[in-house]
């Protein structure tokens, strides 16, 4: 039987298991770039209105953090800076989540050592998955292309930035595949994988804010970018970006030919025969099960913070002293703040959007232990169901913000010790810890999902890409601003730059606790599993 058998039947099993997922996502994902270029064109019908907003987003090392370079002042060229990296971000996470769904999640949850059970070969599983979520991201492209073309933009452009994108959920896909291989379960597989993007986000943001092309190099989402549609388009890139795929993808086959079925190459180490005292209480239990990724994640932002304080005080203060920085600050209501400042809580704010979804990865553990059967286990003894909830939640509330405390102390004190001004320390800190109401919030929605629509749960990350595409739209005038109060994170002031509006925060935790209340009350109703 060759290792192949049976990838057909169970890539069929995907594509019906995700029939809603695929076109909910793959749709919104192919029309995005067209909707964004006809505004563009509508927006500004003349070639020197192009150049000025080329002029200014080049300007601006906030947009080019957030989005890259604009390479071409014309309609496709502003249309590829401003989709290619949230586009990216979409596909790419996408493509890794759905991949360790339907592999490393199938072994956890036991239905795996069914299917192999019967005449299926080993790699058929992996195999189907990838194949399908790759062949997803290809029609999303043909889509997309074609769509771009309908607006009257070129052809060769048009693909060209298609399948860049394509291109990101290809490699972040692989990027899934490896994770299932290397961990034992859903959360710690997401976890890192989600910890992977963050970290080659932010190398590229750092890279192309600064002007530092290799560091933007060092990144595959800096190669998408480097593919350059409609600006001389370089197709030599997508050897790098398919080099990178096939080599995640070969090594994660190679680890799932040298290891047992539902174990990780990474396994969970022995514990002793009779479990210590401290382990005999829910909350102990949760804390035990989310230790070592609050580790993980909190030496990663760390280790970010300490690279964009240094980047801020060093390559890049003197590259954002620019009229439309001024023009941002005071829009802000930031006084006579530095550009420096705007920049460093801008960046804040964009990394908060990768923390957020630490607290839904975290806040969706209750689901897995629950669909795992780990759950039945702990029920069964005194504990109460709010209790063992509470011991999740409590750490989907708590990691967050110890992973926003190390990224604003990290920040703060390195820009504040090379800035010579140590009284920016507390004001960097205080700015990441601004963004923890609008965080719980996320994790309150992923607790109301868990407990209301328990099948549904996923959907939570779904909320999280629609917000920030909304977000991403907001900044380019197309969303009106009653739509855009939806998203938690615009009613975080920036406290770098002087506002100290409390208000927002307070009703923002207040809805954090009102949506894992309901979630609460709704998990003791139901049944489990």
């Amino acid at each position: 039987m060759s290792a192949l058998t049976g990838t057909g039947a169970l890539a069929r099993l995907v594509v019906r298991r995700d029939r809603l997922i695929l076109p909910l996502w793959g749709l919104p994902a192919a029309l995005y770039p067209s909707s964004i270029a006809g505004s563009t064109a509508g927006l500004y019908p003349t070639a020197e209105a192009l150049r000025g907003v080329g002029d200014a987003a080049m300007a601006n090392p906030s947009q080019t953090a957030m989005r890259g370079p604009v390479f071409e002042a014309s309609v496709g060229g502003l249309t590829a800076h401003t989709v290619t990296s949230s586009g990216g971000m979409l596909l790419g996470l996408v493509s890794m989540l759905l991949v360790i769904r339907h592999s490393r999640g199938e072994e956890e949850s036991g239905r795996r050592e069914l299917v192999a059970a019967g005449v299926v070969g080993r790699h058929a599983p992996l195999t189907a998955a990838l194949a399908v979520v790759l062949a997803a991201n290809v029609v999303i492209a043909v889509l997309m292309a074609g769509a771009l073309t309908g607006v009257g933009l070129p052809a060769s452009g048009s693909f060209a930035l298609a399948l860049s994108l394509a291109a990101a959920g290809w490699t972040f896909a692989a990027v899934g595949a490896l994770a299932a291989q290397l961990t034992e379960s859903v959360a710690a597989a997401r976890g890192m994988g989600i910890g992977v993007f963050a970290v080659f986000f932010l190398i590229r943001a750092v890279g192309d804010a600064g002007g530092v092309a290799w560091l933007s190099w060092a990144s595959p989402l800096g190669w998408t970018l480097g593919v350059r549609p409609f600006a001389g388009e370089r197709w030599w890139v997508f050897a790098l970006l398919l080099t990178l795929t096939v080599a995640l993808a070969g090594t994660a086959y190679r680890l799932s030919s040298r290891r047992d079925l539902a174990a990780g190459m990474l396994p969970a180490r022995l514990g002793p025969v009779v479990a210590a005292p401290g382990l005999r209480s829910a909350p102990a239990l949760a804390w035990r099960l989310h230790r070592g990724q609050l580790v993980a994640w909190i030496a990663g932002f760390a280790a970010g913070g300490l690279a964009l304080g240094g980047a801020v005080s060093g390559g890049i203060e003197g590259q954002i002293d620019a009229p439309q920085i001024m023009e941002m600050i005071a829009r802000v209501g930031g006084g006579d703040a530095k550009p420096a400042d705007f920049f460093v809580n801008y960046l804040l704010s964009m990394l908060a959007w990768i923390i957020a979804a630490y607290g839904i990865l975290s806040a969706l553990r209750l689901r897995t232990e629950e669909t795992a059967g780990r759950a039945d286990l702990v029920l069964v003894t005194p504990t109460s169901r709010i209790r063992w909830a509470l011991s999740h939640l409590f750490m989907a509330v708590v990691a967050p913000a110890a992973a926003m405390v190390a990224l604003g102390a990290a920040t703060g004190l390195v820009y504040s010790t090379r800035g010579g001004d140590l009284d920016k320390f507390p004001l960097v800190l205080g700015a990441a810890l601004a963004y923890l109401p609008a965080v719980w919030v996320m994790t309150g929605i992923a607790v109301l999902l868990v407990g209301l629509l328990p099948r549904l749960s996923m959907a939570a990350w779904g909320i999280w890409v629609a917000f920030i595409l909304l977000d991403v739209l907001g900044t380019l005038g197309q969303v009106d601003g009653s739509v855009l109060n939806i998203i938690p994170f615009v009613h975080v002031p920036w406290i770098i730059l002087g506002q100290t509006a409390v208000a927002p925060l307070l009703l923002m935790t207040v809805v954090a606790i009102a949506l894992g209340a309901t979630g609460l009350a709704a998990l003791r109703r139901r049944d489990i599993a």
